[in-house]
Parts: C-alpha cells; structure tokens; sequence
C-alpha cells in the first residue's frame, strides 16, 4: 500500500500571484510521523518563489487584536488561510488513488 508521504499545491491568486503550500511526512524516535508545511509566494509566474516565515511579529504580544490581525500574524498567515493549509496537510498519510483524494 503506497501512501502520499509529500505533497505540494500551487494557489493562483486573483492578482495574479502564486502560493505554493509543501506538506511532507516526517519521522522521528520510534516511526512517530509528524508533518512538516512550508509555504512560498511570488508575485507572478515569472518570479522567483520567496519562503514565507512562520515567525509572529516580534511585538506581537504588545498588540490590540486588530493590530495582530493586520500585522502581527506570522507572514505566511497573510498570504494563505487555515483551510487552505489543512486541505494539502490532511493527504499525507493516505493511501494513493483513495476516493478521498480524488474528490477533494
């Protein structure tokens, strides 16, 4: 049974610009399998991709929570929603050519 150990989804924006979402099965002690994401933006399809960081803003702490919800967010936050992360990170694991795939 072959099942998807790394996946990558490119998201057209409507301006034009590209998200690129990379989820891949990692293991650690003991065959645990974990999940690792990262996620890269460019401003068109001729542009060289960009890693979005993972990190808060440092003040972010400081922040009222609309100042966090317009710029305290980690950067790939800005770029890209829950769902849509959840949607690539959720096929790892499975079984390759699963209905579940297919459909989603």
């Amino acid at each position: 049974m072959n099942t998807i150990s790394k996946i990558t989804q490119i998201i057209q924006r409507q301006d034009g610009s590209e998200v690129k979402i990379v989820a891949q099965a990692c293991f650690g002690r003991g065959l645990h399998m974990s999940i690792d994401s990262y996620f890269l933006h460019r401003q068109n399809s001729n542009s060289q991709w960009r890693l979005l960081s993972k990190n808060k803003h440092p003040d972010a702490n400081k922040m009222s929570r609309s100042e966090y919800l317009e710029k305290g967010r980690p950067e790939f936050l800005q770029y890209l929603s829950i769902g849509e992360i959840l949607k690539v990170t959720s096929l790892i694991g499975q079984t390759i050519g699963s209905e579940s795939i297919l459909n989603s």
